[in-house]
């Protein structure tokens, strides 16, 4: 009797450990935007020591929004079942080189990228100024932007390299985009969160004017993207203060190879650091609840990309009616970088800002200078110590 007791006692343990692992089926929801205006106090203060021109104002605006839960997966969505089919042949080399998971999270997303050049309008007096010293749109980028959804799953455990006695701490991201470029809404998110920006005209067609106007691709065009990243820890100095290494690719309407370092202070429940800079939809997004009531990471990272095609740029090459460059026009090897602060209260809201900065990607005798802000909210319904997880 006792012996069947203790097969009971053990069986209802390890269902517990089972559901402890499993993902709430919703777990919370984020709001973030790009914009320059974010970043303004940075290109004033450089302007004012004359280290660099106070002319990059206009050169990313995005705003997405999403949930992460078990919900976030559901076929019903459409994408998560493509992500899925994708991610088979990279589960296959993941578990069979000795990757073993902790935690499974998902997240479901509506996001507008847009980018545009340093004038969005020729209705204001600084545009004719502008083009009384020189400036001309053709060399400068072109509009563009992505309006769509993306399906993301996110893996974190631990792994061991060859030759190495030691385990390290990693998560390994996928997502897969389904979206439009072409649309035009990326402009009212350039309106809507300018502040002090001048309404974006240019963002329209207008076939009468001498200089290049609207979006790199004429007519509504769909595009997709399939990309995978992962995080490993390799070094930890002090409790908390972690060094990690991001290898990164990229296909489809975005197409590039990146490898990226990360480093700072991150709060007491991740293994890994929380990729914290832009909302483009390569990038990752987590949802983790701390321990304690206040907690806060502090981060920042650089990234090199190989670029072999980049739509925000190039369109469709000859099929492009506006502004555009061609592949030997466009920068192969370019940096980012980012530093960040995530502030979390009460175990239950995620404040998060950043400042991003990006080489240039284009070559042209435009000197181009992009530097922008970032800022998050997230709401968290999983309880503390895993997150999104009950």
């Amino acid at each position: 009797m006792k012996y069947y007791i203790s097969i009971l006692l053990f069986f209802f343990s390890f269902s517990d450990h089972l559901l402890s692992q499993k993902q709430l089926d919703f777990a919370g929801l984020e709001m973030s935007i790009d914009q320059d205006y974010f970043a303004d106090w940075i290109r004033k203060k450089s302007e004012q020591e004359g280290r660099m021109p106070y002319f990059d104002k206009n050169y990313a605006a995005a705003f997405r929004i999403g949930f992460f839960g078990e919900y976030a997966n559901s076929y019903y969505l459409g994408l998560p079942w493509v992500r899925e089919r994708i991610d088979y042949l990279l589960d296959n080399l993941l578990y069979r080189s000795d990757f073993r998971e902790n935690t499974e999270s998902h997240s479901f997303l509506f996001t507008i990228n847009g980018f545009s050049p340093t004038h969005i309008s020729d209705e204001v007096d600084g545009f004719d100024d502008a083009v009384a010293n020189g400036y001309n749109l053709a060399e400068d980028r072109p509009f563009s932007s992505f309006t769509g959804f993306r399906s993301s799953r996110r893996l974190e455990g631990t792994k061991r390299f060859v030759h190495s006695a030691r385990l390290y701490n990693m998560g390994v991201n996928t997502s897969f985009s389904f979206g439009l470029g072409g649309t035009g809404f990326a402009r009212g998110i350039d309106n809507l969160f300018g502040f002090k920006r001048p309404d974006g005209n240019l963002w329209k067609r207008d076939e009468s004017k001498s200089y290049p106007t609207g979006e790199v691709i004429k007519n509504v065009l769909p595009l997709v993207q399939y990309s995978a990243s992962s995080e490993i820890a390799i070094w930890s100095p002090f409790p908390k203060i972690v060094f990690q290494v991001r290898p990164e690719i990229n296909l489809g309407h975005y197409t590039d190879l990146a490898f990226g370092v990360d480093f700072g202070k991150v709060m007491s429940v991740e293994g890994v650091i929380d990729h914290l800079a832009y909302t483009d939809v390569n990038n990752p997004s987590n949802a983790s609840v701390n321990d304690d009531a206040l907690g806060f990471s502090l981060v920042g990272g650089i990234t090199g990309r190989a670029i072999l095609y980049n739509y925000h740029l190039n369109g469709v090459y000859s099929k492009s009616k506006g502004n555009y460059y061609t592949f030997a026009d466009t920068r192969k090897l370019i940096y980012e970088a980012y530093v960040g602060l995530k502030l979390q209260i009460l175990q239950k809201v995620d404040l998060i800002y950043t400042i991003n900065t990006r080489s240039s990607e284009f070559k042209s005798t435009f000197k181009q200078q992009n530097t922008w802000g970032t800022l998050t909210v997230k709401v968290l319904l999983g309880p503390a110590g895993e997150g999104c997880y009950d």
